[in-house]
């Protein structure tokens, strides 16, 4: 440059290193923009991750209205913090093309003003050089952003890996080799946070335990009195204070009080990474009482279970869970209130032949809330508020004020029957749900991902702009690029007139003339950018609500149970973030260089002969031709990879659900080798992609030969006019470029495109039938009469009924209970009330309202349901007791105090206390009564409890059901129920078996008939409180 125009290149460099300093200003506005979207993106993802997880209890409560405003208002923040990030995107495309036409024309200016003459040789080549400086120019703030950027996501990564880790460093564990101890704690302080350092917020407090190996260890306790807490802190998953010494002599088997199940077989569950033993193989499968339920299925252990085990009960999966602690042989085992998800006679047979006769020679602790399993152990610890008050033997500890005071209070009423130690082989001894009976071989749980193949419709792209504002939208970014054309028209043509100094004008006015066409080129290409941005977010916005739509209101049976949730976020995390940002990307810097391209072929024809037109044309095709055989494959390869990422999000969700568990079984290193198999096959994908790419550039760069050789000959041949030549030549050598980047642009955005597609797919679900237009009844139900006639359902139609024809009357306020071992239909009757199952033939009435003539929002908000499985959600206590705010601050307190809860509240922020996503702050019974006080709180006619007070020790359990009776005595209560004493004040009881009504009356007549089916079971409940 400084051979050329000597001192003049002076004030275009630094201009230059102005522009620098400008764009990383402008790359911090950047970052400050991306680190506000992430977050907005974070805090979207999560809650949307929440409602999906949660879906079941969202339909059934109908708060599906609720939760998508949630996240419609976090989508529309997300939204903001986007045209932020993209505002500063559009001033980096405006400073691209701003500052080499302010570096140019401020270089000319200095050139003529220092006395030279501006001829055709210096004029093309400086733009020569100044249009490849400018390629670097244009491409600087990008590079900038894009190394900020990096800068921040490491940041983030490094945020991460830094956080604070499990402290295992207090737990010292050994082989077990005939040492004295199996496990002992010495001055014990733990707390699950950091903000709980103090002693007052410490929630296990001076801890000291000394377990012998072969003891049977239990550990008792009202609601959230810490012993879930304890058995994490033995884990290692707690935070400790002062250093407390932890031993553990030996490999443990750890049973979580729910139940965790991967998406795999049965027996891919119970052997959890380790060789299969046929004999070891079944002696877990018959003390863990699943062998009946493997002679049902069709492929046995071999049957996929689902995701989250939605294919097997409460009971099952805690079954489950057991012969994997079993099968891995440990000599420590946690079991974390296993029993009191099962049957009763099965939990009396878990009880004494597994835990205490097939275990016997190992060292296992026992957390119960069924008193009477306390007799069975060696040693007893009672905790309350985190320490343990009392301890001993159990003729000791049954003295004790404060056991005798929770027998009292519950009468003993256990459903625990230790005489009859063997499974009744009863009619009712289906085990796998009845959905499960009979699976076809070939029928898969889990749907197949849809998988698009070929080019994409074109309706695909319609939509697209149409979303986007229409073809108005699309016109008017076509009128911007037709002005932007003539202005890089005008300022080359101009130039070309300046060297040849046709008008008798000064250089001075020749060069304003020539900046303001380049500050025009400038302001379209801001304007164009903005129109760009206006039109993509506005697409992205559409197809992300119309998903989350249609996905609120989608079939829980035949889709939520069916579709892995990781494909679901899949689609709207990485697609949903393609049509954020890429797409907008690639379209404009297609329209940028279609209007390039458009220009400079132009300029070439007009300088040389429409001769031209011939080697530009074949190139084009040429480049057309080489394009199609590309996406070809890259468009299947970019399909491939966008579905390859669902079941790593699928691995990586189940895995952090299960973390305790993986991490007990020391299945760790494991778990990081399935996960990078998973990544490796993406990886490998995308692999595929880059290479292709290459392919496709190189080819490309090759065939660009044609045009530049043209253009070589004509000058040569027939051109005498230096200035002519001269603007042939610089824009030939950019056609080539142009018609690359033009046709990789299609490409990308065909890919891109292929994200709307997969999200376009997502906006056909077929929807459940909502009936919006049906009847909508006021103060209904009026009495709470419920009736089913000839009632059929199946779960698929490829499965049996899961209730066949069944005919029953439920009087108004009456209070039912129903029984059944588990899979007869139990849980069925509730889901075909709520209509989460449709019909195949019959009738359900309500109030003599057919339930299908109801809107379906009218109907699940009259009904309430306490599920076997608490959900809590992250928010305040009052948004989880009354997330529509219909109740006042004392209405909610005095519930709290009902359901025992009042301390929760009064410990921390009153109403406003934060709960956490799942209720990890919480103990497992005070999840499930804040699930009863918020059905409390929702006065509707009719109750369906599943369950509902498994987890709640017996002295809270007898006071909730005093409250339970109190609240909805005026309610028609149907309970399903695993322990007899939960229904005995039932008036009516229905006897469910294979999906039929075994028998159905009275409490009392059934249980003065010996005959009866129900007799039978609550005989077994009752041995043994009568020996007692």
């Amino acid at each position: 440059m400084y051979h050329l125009i000597g001192i003049s290149f002076t004030i275009g460099f630094i201009i230059i290193i102005l522009t620098i300093i400008l764009n990383i200003k402008n790359g911090e506005n950047v970052i400050n923009s991306q680190v506000k979207l992430l977050q907005a993106k974070d805090n979207r993802i999560k809650q949307i991750n929440e409602i999906f997880t949660q879906i079941k209890f969202i339909k059934i409560n109908a708060l599906e209205e609720y939760f998508l405003s949630k996240v419609f208002n976090l989508r529309q923040i997300e939204i903001g913090c986007l045209k932020d990030r993209l505002f500063y995107s559009a001033i980096i495309i405006f400073s691209g093309w701003l500052a080499p036409q302010i570096i140019l024309s401020s270089t000319f200016g200095v050139y003529i003003y220092l006395g030279n003459i501006m001829n055709p040789s210096i004029i093309f080549s400086i733009i020569s050089l100044f249009q490849i400086l400018q390629i670097t120019i244009q491409q600087l703030p990008i590079s900038i952003t894009a190394l900020l950027e990096t800068k921040l996501c490491l940041n983030r990564i490094q945020q991460f890996l830094t956080s604070q880790e499990i402290m295992t460093q207090c737990i010292n564990y050994k082989e077990f080799r005939d040492s004295a101890i199996a496990i002992s704690v010495n001055n014990g302080n733990f707390y699950w946070n950091r903000s709980q350092v103090e002693k007052s917020e410490l929630i296990l407090k001076d801890i000291d335990m000394l377990i012998t190996p072969g003891q049977l260890v239990s550990i008792i306790g009202d609601v959230g009195s810490g012993k879930t807490s304890f058995v994490q802190c033995l884990l290692g998953e707690m935070l400790y204070k002062e250093g407390p010494k932890v031993q553990l002599y030996g490999q443990i088997a750890y049973v979580s009080q729910k139940a965790w199940i991967q998406n795999a077989t049965v027996r891919d569950n119970i052997l959890f990474g380790k060789p299969y033993h046929q004999q070891s193989y079944e002696r877990a499968i018959h003390f863990s009482c699943l062998k009946q339920d493997m002679e049902i299925l069709v492929n046995g252990d071999q049957t996929i279970i689902g995701e989250k085990g939605i294919n097997v009960s409460g009971g099952q999966k805690a079954r489950i869970s057991l012969a994997r602690a079993i099968y891995s042989e440990a000599s420590i085992y946690l079991l974390d209130d296993p029993l009191s998800a099962v049957d009763s006679h099965v939990g009396n047979f878990l009880m004494k032949e597994c835990i205490v006769n097939y275990l016997q020679n190992t060292t296992r602790i026992l957390i119960t809330h069924s008193l009477n399993y306390c007799k069975y152990a060696d040693y007893i610890y009672l905790f309350d508020n985190g320490q343990i008050v009392e301890k001993g033997v159990y003729s000791d500890i049954q003295q004790s004020r404060r056991f005798q005071n929770i027998a009292e209070k519950c009468n003993m009423v256990e459903e625990v029957n230790e005489n009859n130690v063997q499974i009744q082989k009863t009619q009712e001894d289906t085990q796998f749900t009845t959905k499960e009976n009979k699976i076809n071989p070939n029928d898969n749980i889990i749907m197949a991902e849809e998988r698009h193949k070929g080019e994409i419709r074109l309706s695909v792209f319609n939509q697209y702009f149409e979303y986007g504002g229409g073809y108005c939208n699309f016109i008017l970014v076509l009128i911007i690029m037709m002005f932007w054309i003539l202005t890089y028209l005008g300022s080359s043509l101009w130039l070309s007139e300046w060297t040849l100094q046709t008008y008798d004008l000064s250089n001075y006015f020749y060069l304003l003339i020539y900046f303001i066409f380049g500050c025009l080129q400038a302001i379209l290409a801001f304007i164009r950018a903005l129109t760009i941005i206006r039109q993509s977010i506005k697409s992205s916005s559409k197809i992300h609500d119309e998903m989350m739509n249609c996905l609120m209101y989608a079939p829980q049976c035949s889709f939520f149970e069916r579709v892995p949730l990781g494909r679901i976020m899949n689609r709207l995390t990485k697609d949903i973030n393609q049509l954020d940002t890429e797409i907008y990307m690639n379209i404009s810097w297609l329209y940028t260089k279609v209007s390039q391209l458009a220009s400079h072929i132009f300029l070439n024809v007009y300088a040389s002969t429409y001769l031209m037109l011939f080697p530009i044309s074949i190139f084009f095709g040429i480049c057309m031709k080489i394009q199609r055989v590309y996406t070809k494959a890259s468009r299947e390869l970019q399909r491939l990879e966008l579905m390859s990422k669902s079941p790593i999000l699928s691995y990586f969700s189940e895995t952090l659900t299960g973390l305790t568990t993986i991490r007990s079984y020391q299945q760790v290193d494991s778990f990081i080798k399935t996960f990078a198999q998973k990544l490796d096959e993406n990886r490998k994908i995308v692999e595929a992609q880059v290479i292709a790419n290459a392919w496709f550039t190189q080819i490309l760069g090759l065939t660009s030969l044609i045009v530049n050789m043209s253009a070589i000959v004509y000058c040569i041949l027939y051109t005498n006019n230096p200035a002519l030549a001269g603007l042939v030549m610089t824009y030939a050598a950019n056609i080539d470029m142009n018609i690359q980047q033009t046709i990789e642009s299609i490409s990308s955005l065909e890919n891109d495109m292929i994200s709307f597609e997969r999200c376009q797919s997502f906006t056909t679900i077929e929807k459940e039938n909502r009936n919006e237009k049906k009847i909508t009844l006021q103060n209904w139900p009026c009495s709470g009469a419920v009736e089913f006639k000839s009632l059929s359902v199946q779960y698929r139609q490829n499965l049996p009924f899961a209730l066949n024809k069944i005919s029953f009357k439920i009087n108004p306020m009456d209070k039912i209970g129903i029984v059944g071992r588990t899979g007869a239909g139990k849980s069925t009757i509730t889901m075909s009330i709520l209509r989460l199952l449709d019909r195949a033939e019959g009738q359900i009435l309500i109030d003599d309202i057919d339930t299908q003539n109801i809107s379906l929002k009218q109907l699940r908000e009259s009904i309430t349901s306490i599920i076997q499985d608490a959900v809590i959600f992250n928010g305040t206590i009052r948004d989880n007791l009354d997330p529509l705010n219909k109740c006042s601050d004392d209405e909610i307190r005095q519930v709290l105090l009902d359901c025992c809860l009042d301390k929760l509240a009064d410990n921390r922020n009153g109403l406003n206390s934060n709960l956490y996503e799942g209720g990890d702050n919480l103990s497992a019974g005070e999840k499930q009564l804040l699930c009863i006080a918020r059905a409390i709180l929702k006065k509707s006619k009719i109750i369906l409890i599943d369950e509902a007070t498994a987890n709640i020790d017996v002295d809270t359990e007898h006071k909730i059901q005093e409250t339970i009776s109190k609240a909805f005595k005026n309610c028609t209560v149907i309970t399903i129920a695993h322990r007899i004493n939960t229904i005995l004040n039932c008036d009516k009881i229905i006897v469910i078996n294979k999906g039929q009504v075994q028998e159905y009356g009275q409490t009392k007549d059934l249980l003065k008939n010996e005959q009866s089916t129900f007799y039978s079971i609550y005989s077994e409940s009752q041995l043994n409180n009568t020996k007692k």
